[in-house]
């Protein structure tokens, strides 16, 4: 096990390394299922490591101090979590903020299968490291001719949360549309992505729909399809 930068060795693969200090992991996620945790580890390879959990609590601490450890010695600065169900899911990431070792990033997925998760990030982590990055203040990002954006401080807040990405270049909001009452829950829906990778999106607010335009760095459909995944894992 060496540094992929200056090859010296590591105690473990994908650790940072402390002789050139370079992060040797690329991307790091865990899918949680009944009764076992699934630490997926990528750099120039793939590796899985699975933990088998048990009802008491000592013993489930143990094994999220275990994965914390694991995470920290190799920096990882952010961690894509899925599961089986959606109560799975919601229970880990209330367990891993518990048990925090130090400031992570956790990017909440939708439930999947084991195999569509790995796909998932593989896929994740081919595609951001090809896309252009965008390095600018998220509300500096929203702009166009209608600068009312529906659902108050709600609907603005899940504007913002698109505009965080580094590979959204700018949101455009569009037309509103009012089929009704303007009070109920608010949310936003990306839709699809057109031919050049950027996206449709709908601000839904009861009865009133608002278009909003994301344009991003992706370069084709198949790159704005995997960009709307980590989106919304920014709704959630």
């Amino acid at each position: 096990m060496k540094c992929r930068f200056c090859f010296s060795e590591l105690e473990e693969e994908f650790d940072f390394c402390l002789v050139c200090g370079n992060r040797n992991l690329k991307l790091a996620g865990l899918f949680a299922e009944s009764g076992r945790l699934n630490l997926a580890l990528f750099g120039d390879v793939q590796r899985t490591l699975t933990f088998r959990i048990y009802g008491e609590w000592e013993s489930l601490r143990n094994t999220f101090e275990v994965i914390w450890e694991k995470l920290h010695r190799k920096r990882a600065d952010k961690l894509y979590l899925s599961g089986e169900s959606r109560d799975i899911i919601s229970e880990t990431e209330r367990i891993l903020k518990l048990n925090a070792l130090y400031p992570l990033y956790i990017s909440v997925l939708e439930p999947m299968e084991m195999n569509e998760f790995l796909r998932t990030l593989s896929e994740f982590m081919m595609s951001s490291g090809e896309m252009e990055k965008v390095h600018l203040k998220p509300e500096s990002k929203i702009g166009g001719a209608h600068s009312t954006i529906i659902g108050g401080r709600e609907g603005r807040g899940l504007v913002m949360r698109i505009a965080e990405s580094e590979f959204v270049k700018k949101i455009v909001p569009g037309v509103i549309e009012n089929k009704g009452t303007t009070t109920g829950s608010v949310r936003l829906k990306l839709t699809r992505s057109d031919d050049r990778g950027n996206i449709r999106a709908l601000l839904i607010h009861g009865g009133s729909v608002q278009q909003i335009h994301v344009i991003t760095t992706a370069r084709n459909r198949e790159e704005g399809e995997m960009l709307i995944k980590m989106l919304r894992s920014l709704l959630h």
